[in-house]
């Protein structure tokens, strides 16, 4: 049916969207300061990880290293950096696992962070 019923009355035509009302960013429900401190948790936890991983490679080459010790890393010869990068190759399935998840769940979170395409549309 096309035509409008009389007793329905004029209508006036709609209104757009407030832009209060419209999804600035995240769909209905995400918090973006939860979602911003999620990415923070996540990359402190990648940082934790990286230096257990480089001070477990860094144990390995000072066993190696006998009684001399290890010194500062600027100090390393080629040798005792094989070593450590030996060290570091010999246990990835300790910490590569959990790094790939925490990198995977901080690139989801961060697509929640971009812009909705509808969004992009109705803030031009």
């Amino acid at each position: 049916m096309t035509h409008i019923r009389p007793e329905l009355g004029a209508r006036s035509a709609l209104q757009p969207i407030s832009p209060a009302l419209a999804w600035p960013h995240l769909p209905f429900g995400l918090d973006p300061a939860g979602v911003q401190a999620a990415i923070t948790a996540k990359r402190a936890d990648i940082a934790i990880l990286e230096s257990d991983w480089a001070d477990a490679s860094e144990r390995a080459v000072a066993r190696s290293a006998g009684r001399n010790g290890l010194a500062a890393r600027e100090t390393w010869d080629r040798s005792t950096w094989t070593r450590y990068l030996d060290a570091a190759a010999a246990c990835p399935d300790r910490y590569l696992p959990r790094l790939r998840r925490l990198y995977a769940e901080i690139a989801r979170l961060e697509r929640l962070q971009a812009p909705l395409p509808a969004a992009a549309g109705r803030a031009a």
